[in-house]
């Protein structure tokens, strides 16, 4: 990939380029700038939260300018990175199409209907996605709704000491760590589910609360994070303060409890991803950017 990058900004004209991520932008920062095509960078969350090596910096500061997801993403990287170039805020977008795969019927037979959801890797080196939280709010989720049920889709490697936690609290049967599973299958858990209930504290967006609202299921999101810009607190889902279990508890309890509850908000959360975060959507706020990325390019033309 970096072999063709280099061959086609060795042509004439210079070709504009976008990057959807920083990764593959770092070889911008070795090229001179009479070499150089004119270029811009999409940033996603949690790339552009930690110091970055000299590299990634050189390629976020030699672009024309960057796009970034949300208010949250762009508020966050300016702690770390004052000097960053104009960027503009452009919401990520998911597509309405059939989901690739098999559905695995055996597992979703095992889980019935009804169940809370979260969905999303469980990674040691990122315990942010709010499992934990979860795991130490079912008891009491449990002691108000005794067939309360947590489906946690996805993996990775702290998934042995998350289910270490829920055996020493005492969560049996009420939860189901399903492992990675396929589009179609995850399709089926959204259909099923009460709800997505997702309490991160660090997504720069979050296309799993778009996946939940698609699928007309409300959402339960963190205040002071990403999710306030897609979830709307009692409209589309619930909001709750980061750390405070009580509101968590409550708000699980609520969603478990109330049928029409969770028939409004998720009718509404369908409406809202259909009119603000379609491709469509995308598309129309994509397209004035990427006619002032050719601006540069055509000057290179007249060069």
């Amino acid at each position: 990939m970096a072999l063709a990058l280099w061959a086609c900004q060795t042509k004439r004209p210079h070709p504009a380029l976008l990057f959807d991520a920083l990764g593959p932008a770092r070889l911008q920062a070795f090229l001179p700038r009479l070499v150089r095509s004119p270029y811009a960078l999409f940033l996603h969350g949690i790339e552009m939260w930690r110091q970055l090596s000299w590299d990634r910096r050189k390629a976020v500061k030699n672009a024309e300018f960057c796009l970034t997801n949300s208010t949250h993403t762009l508020q966050r990287t300016t702690e770390w990175a004052p000097w960053l170039p104009k960027t503009h805020i452009l919401p990520l977008a998911l597509e309405d199409r059939p989901p690739a795969g098999k559905v695995d019927a055996q597992l979703l037979s095992r889980l019935g209907k009804g169940f809370l959801l979260i969905v999303g890797r469980m990674a040691s080196l990122e315990r942010y996605k709010g499992h934990g939280e979860l795991l130490a709010a079912m008891p009491k989720v449990l002691a108000a709704c005794p067939r309360a049920q947590l489906v946690v889709a996805g993996g990775g490697d702290d998934r042995e000491r998350l289910t270490r936690e829920a055996g020493t609290r005492g969560l049996g049967d009420s939860l189901t760590f399903t492992g990675f599973v396929s589009e179609a299958t995850l399709a089926e858990l959204y259909r099923r589910c009460a709800a997505l209930v997702l309490p991160s504290r660090n997504e720069g967006f979050g296309l799993v609360y778009l996946e939940a609202m698609r699928a007309g299921k409300p959402c339960l999101a963190l205040r002071r994070s990403a999710a306030e810009e897609i979830v709307v607190d009692g409209v589309t889902g619930l909001l709750v303060e980061p750390g405070d279990t009580v509101q968590l508890v409550k708000a699980l309890v609520q969603l478990l409890s109330s049928a029409e509850m969770r028939s409004r908000l998720g009718e509404a959360g369908r409406k809202r991803w259909a009119t603000q975060f379609t491709f469509d959507a995308f598309r129309n706020g994509l397209r004035p950017h990427l006619e002032r990325l050719l601006v540069p390019a055509s000057k290179n033309v007249r060069d």
